[in-house]
């Protein structure tokens, strides 16, 4: 007598968004012990881990698909990458050409209450794929040389959105893992669904053509933004918000630093660099879990 197959695992609903809450979801889901980690241009821009509910296990709570905005990628095998417009979380991706149950490719970072950093990582290499990526160039000046970063010691890193819409420059001390300055990955709402990994050069050392193409998403107390292509949905660093100075002078010690960081200093996402891969530098990333405990502190939808 043939043994009988195992029994399925049992599902667990998750629920999901984006950061302003524009767009809600729940999927059933085993429990949720690893993710696949993709390496193509995109995902890797965006730092997607990514799970897949079976068909008919999604469901959308609040808003619609059609909120999200869609930036397509690939050859025959089209991936319709969603984010949202308003808050720049990337919240998933469709592929109608797959088979059921690997059409809808969830976002984890976008999980409600998910240590994403305990989870195992799953490589996969869609890197290798076809339709090669032609990174986009960046043809402006180049960022001069300062204190932080001499002339004998820095070199020239470019970058970029995915789409081209946002290319930059930084000169820096080689980013490798004898980098000496910070290197933090948050695990705060924002920064854990942007998924992002954080350098903090001096503005001056920092060169950006195209943030006119940015959305730039204030949340919280309102005085940082992150700012994201709105066509790719690319991450690219904090900036500033525009306050008045009475409004300045109305913050906190605390507040008034933040906002001093974000002016002084560019407050870089690595991802966006064109040429070159975290795993130089990943024995001086850090983790850092500060930015959770900001008031007011964020409240899932």
């Amino acid at each position: 007598m043939a043994d009988s197959e195992p029994a399925p695992p049992a599902l667990k609903t998750y629920r999901g968004n984006c950061h302003c809450g524009l767009f809600v979801y729940e999927a059933q889901l085993p429990e949720i012990k690893s993710v696949a980690e993709c390496n193509c241009s995109l995902c890797y821009k965006k730092g997607y881990l990514w799970v897949f509910p079976g068909a008919g296990d999604f469901k959308v709570v609040k808003g619609s698909e059609d909120d999200l905005t869609t930036y397509t990628l690939g050859g025959a095998a089209t991936t319709l990458h969603r984010f949202c417009p308003t808050c720049g979380t990337p919240v998933m991706a469709f592929r109608p050409g797959s088979p059921p149950g690997k059409q809808v490719g969830l976002n984890a970072h976008a999980i409600q209450d998910l240590n994403t950093w305990d989870l195992t990582i799953i490589p996969f290499d869609g890197r290798a794929l076809p339709p090669a990526w032609e990174e986009p160039k960046y043809t402006g000046p180049e960022p001069p040389v300062s204190e932080d970063a001499p002339a004998d010691k820095s070199k020239i890193y470019a970058g970029s959105c995915h789409c081209g819409a946002v290319t930059l420059a930084v000169r820096s001390i080689p980013l490798d893992n004898t980098y000496p300055q910070w290197v933090k990955v948050c695990s705060c709402s924002i920064c854990e669904r942007m998924g992002a990994t954080w350098i903090y050069p001096k503005a001056s050392q920092v060169i950006i053509n195209g943030l006119e193409n940015c959305t730039k998403y204030l949340f919280g107390r309102k005085i940082v933004a992150k700012a994201f292509c709105k066509t790719c949905g690319v991450c690219i660093c904090n900036m500033a918000a525009d306050l008045s100075p009475e409004e300045y002078e109305a913050l906190s010690d605390e507040y008034k630093g933040w906002v001093k960081t974000s002016s002084e200093f560019c407050v870089l996402n690595l991802r966006v660099l064109n040429g070159w891969d975290l795993g130089e530098i990943k024995d001086k990333i850090e983790r850092f879990t500060g930015g959770a405990e900001v008031e007011p502190r964020y409240v899932n939808p």
